[in-house]
């Protein structure tokens, strides 16, 4: 029983911890709570994330890092169009996108191939 109690306290890491942990850092993790991208519990000053949820995040994390592409909003930031238009585009399978995590990665390859679809003669 007292195993059971040990191992249901350790679920939850501290912020500090979990940077060493997951080897991303302190002020990204830190961010990426502020923006709602990773889920955190904060108890006075410090910040709480669940064992499972850092885990997740440290994957996501490292398959982001692989894809050579853009976010939803870097893409805003080239052409000016709207996230619900860029959203309805990837849900429509206009413009392919990877989901990590409750993020979207748009490809550098499949943009320039979405772009060259419209361009006028």
């Amino acid at each position: 029983m007292k195993q059971n109690k040990e191992k249901n306290l350790q679920e939850y890491i501290a912020l500090k911890d979990a940077a060493a942990m997951s080897s991303i850092a302190y002020a990204t993790i830190k961010r990426d709570i502020e923006n709602g991208k990773l889920t955190a519990y904060r108890v006075g000053r410090k910040y709480f994330i669940h064992s499972d949820d850092i885990k997740v995040y440290s994957q996501n994390r490292k398959t982001l890092q692989k894809i050579q592409g853009y976010t939803i909003k870097q893409l805003m930031e080239m052409i000016p169009l709207s996230y619900a238009f860029i959203m309805e585009l990837i849900h429509s399978g206009q413009l392919p996108a990877v989901k990590v995590g409750r993020q979207y990665i748009i490809p550098k390859t499949e943009f320039e191939a979405f772009i060259r679809t419209k361009k006028l003669s």
